[in-house]
């Protein structure tokens, strides 16, 4: 056997036995590629979390509940203080107010990880290096990411998330089918009385700033709203139309989770993004702590956080539209 056929034949081994489990044999002919090839999970593209909600970090932690109080105004209105001079004393209007409040549940959430002295002793020595408590890190704050992501828009337990808030209308009559299915007549119609319906909703107290929507139905917006006018997009026309009645600050936002979020299908939601009218809190926000020693051998890291639901603090400033029927 001469040398070079001796040399293609050797075979270099490499096993590594851990809590994700993989096995893989390099041979001398073997590329060994730079880097991991992790999981992929939706995400929000390109979007962040305080498009959707207000975000408060660091407000109350530790504490099991978020308290705020709520005060209304029950007095006389503003023509019972007109008097008529010289009719007495002790008949001017009263002012007067309800003071109630509000508690939120504060959730706490823990994880942790665990490193064994064999697995570093195993990363320093394999053929192409990576960091394993790099990985669990990563993967660790991906989950909590996707978790709070979760929360914003299906709430968790009694917190309630964008979607399924209480005390907000439904209406069922609007969207008789999703966005991708509508003419572009209908498209016209639905803008011209979603407002009219949404300031009804709330008495004509404040205009929406914000139209959250299923990813299909936004992306469909990108196509053409007239061969005739093909400069603009379906998204772009109602857009300025919406910004010409409400203001530079409306926006179209989308997610997938509003799909099947409503009573019998997809859920749209017309809503005033502002602090004063919904909020998420944050109390303790992701906090990993340094590795700490577990034995002789072992190390572990444990992280932390606070989070509570979407607090809708008027309801009236939101209103659902739920899809009628898929076509």
């Amino acid at each position: 056997m001469d040398k070079e056929r001796y040399m293609n034949g050797l075979r270099a081994n490499l096993k590594v036995d851990n809590a994700v489990g993989f096995e893989q044999t390099i041979t001398t002919l073997t590329q060994i590629v730079d880097g991991v090839q992790r999981q992929k999970y939706y995400t929000l593209l390109g979007q962040s979390l305080t498009d959707f909600v207000p975000i408060e970090l660091g407000k109350g932690a530790y504490s099991q509940q978020l308290f705020q109080y709520q005060v209304a105004n029950v007095g006389d209105g503003f023509k019972a203080g007109v008097v008529a001079p010289g009719n007495g004393i002790n008949k001017d209007a009263n002012v007067d107010i309800q003071v109630d409040g509000v508690s939120l549940k504060n959730n706490f959430w823990r994880m942790k990880y665990t490193v064994t002295k064999e697995i570093l002793e195993m990363g320093r020595v394999n053929a192409e290096t990576f960091s394993y408590i790099e990985e669990l890190e990563t993967a660790r704050l991906k989950t909590y990411q996707l978790g709070i992501q979760d929360v914003v828009f299906n709430g968790y337990g009694a917190s309630k998330g964008l979607l399924n808030q209480s005390g907000v209308t439904v209406n069922t009559d609007l969207l008789p089918a999703d966005l991708t299915s509508l003419t572009l007549a209908q498209i016209h119609n639905f803008v011209k009385a979603v407002i009219a319906k949404y300031l009804d909703n709330n008495n004509t107290t404040v205009l929406p700033n914000r139209w959250l929507m299923p990813t299909k139905d936004f992306v469909a917006l990108g196509a053409q709203w007239s061969p005739d006018f093909p400069i603009k997009t379906v998204k772009d026309v109602i857009e300025e139309a919406f910004k010409g009645i409400t203001g530079n600050n409306f926006k179209i936002v989308h997610a997938t989770y509003c799909d099947n979020a409503g009573t019998t299908g997809a859920r749209h939601i017309f809503y005033n993004y502002d602090a004063d009218s919904l909020t998420m809190y944050l109390p303790k926000p992701y906090t990993p702590h340094p590795l700490f020693p577990a034995g002789a051998l072992d190390l572990v890291s444990d992280a932390e956080a606070q989070f509570t639901g979407v607090w809708a603090k008027r309801p009236k400033e939101m209103l659902y539209l739920d899809v009628t029927s898929s076509t």
